[in-house]
């Protein structure tokens, strides 16, 4: 009986202490784990591509495990009708390049430099949601911006339109005063004020000096304050370029005859709309290409060698301007011909290699003179002169 009653003692013994080291808890809680933000690993790189290697982050959504995924900057730099469009749907055939399209063809967006580095930093930071928007991780995103955009004084004069810059419309307008006539006509006082308030707005001039001047005056000095954007604030941008590390890719158009014609005949396609009343700068099926194929242009060729020239100085100043950021030169014909300059995009750009493809229709193939309904003339004006290869160059 001693022995029961000393075991029964000895196991509640036992059972106190086994209770004390496990410990009961009554309120039982849920586990609290802190989860700590890691910085995302240095790539491996050479030290002068890391000004290049960004880790954006979005606010207006997560990139969630994309987030470690660097990202590099770029701009296409171009003029209109050189291939930029087509380029442009290349590079958004990769899995990994969101290119957003001509992002300052909206005028508020490039009304002043701080318009401008607002837009820019909000497609940079990748809270710019677009048709380009990849689902995959982006490495590398940009835009569209072209050398010679206009703004509201150049629409204000449509017979400019198929004029590619103040120089040509300056050399048209000096040269004869009908033109001015025929196409604007005498300038009416209430029509004086709103041509004088536009010019005022374009910071050339003051709304006092604007009302002193003539006519043709106060219209070339509108068409000159027209230029706004990359070009016209071109030291503030190669700055920024810099500070944010991103990288211009130069593509321009080797035959600027077959540009020209480009240029006369989108503008003739705008106004006139043949595809079903729409106009389209760029098709997807060949019987629309043959459709816009059809215009012939009619080339004023006083102004042919000087809007040539001008489109060589306008090349010529924008390599200058960006010379000191990271750049690449494309030219389109170099594309059309050889595909591995797609490689070497992709490579300049820093992502995986692919095999890249759009799906836009060549409008003008085969010889120029289908083109262009005063050929002879065109041919007799570059004949002798430093263009004349212009006359046989294909694409």
């Amino acid at each position: 009986m001693v022995v029961i009653v000393f075991a029964m003692v000895c196991g509640v013994y036992t059972c106190s202490i086994c209770l004390k080291q496990i410990g009961i808890r009554t309120n039982p809680g849920f586990l609290n784990v802190e989860v700590i933000d890691r910085p995302c690993p240095e790539p491996d790189i050479e030290p002068r591509e890391i000004p290049y290697v960004h880790y954006p982050r979005p606010k207006t959504y997560s990139r969630a495990e994309c987030k470690c995924n660097p990202v590099r900057y770029f701009a296409i730099l171009s003029m209109q009708r050189s291939g930029s469009g087509w380029f442009e749907t290349l590079l958004n055939n990769h899995t990994n390049i969101s290119s957003n399209g001509e992002i300052f063809s909206v005028k508020v967006r490039r009304s002043n430099f701080s318009t401008i580095t607002e837009t820019l930093d909000k497609i940079y930071n990748l809270d710019w949601l677009s048709s380009a928007s990849k689902n995959e991780c982006t490495a590398a995103v940009g835009l569209k911006w072209m050398l010679n955009q206009k703004v509201e004084a150049a629409l204000s004069f449509p017979s400019c339109l198929p004029l590619s810059s103040f120089t040509e419309c300056r050399i048209k307008l000096l040269e004869d005063q009908q033109y001015h006539l025929t196409h604007f006509g005498a300038v009416q006082p209430e029509q004086q004020l709103s041509v004088i308030t536009l010019c005022s707005k374009t910071k050339f001039i003051t709304h006092f000096e604007a009302a002193k001047m003539n006519s043709i005056d106060l219209l070339l000095c509108c068409f000159l304050g027209s230029f706004k954007g990359v070009m016209r604030h071109h030291e503030e941008i190669v700055e920024y370029f810099k500070i944010r590390g991103v990288s211009a890719v130069f593509l321009f158009r080797k035959n600027l005859l077959r540009r020209m014609i480009s240029v006369l005949a989108n503008s003739y396609d705008r106004d006139v709309k043949p595809l079903n009343g729409t106009h389209k700068s760029h098709v997807h099926l060949p019987r629309e290409a043959e459709i816009l194929a059809k215009y012939k242009a009619l080339i004023n060729t006083t102004l042919l060698i000087p809007s040539l020239k001008q489109v060589e100085d306008t090349t010529a100043k924008a390599l200058e301007y960006f010379k000191s950021a990271r750049h690449i030169i494309l030219y389109y014909e170099d594309i059309v011909k050889n595909h591995t300059k797609l490689l070497d995009v992709q490579d300049f750009l820093k992502v995986p290699r692919r095999e890249l493809k759009s799906r836009q229709v060549k409008i003008h193939k085969g010889s120029l003179s289908n083109y262009v309904e005063n050929w002879d003339e065109v041919q007799k004006s570059l004949k002798g002169t430093h263009y004349e290869s212009l006359l046989s160059g294909d694409y």
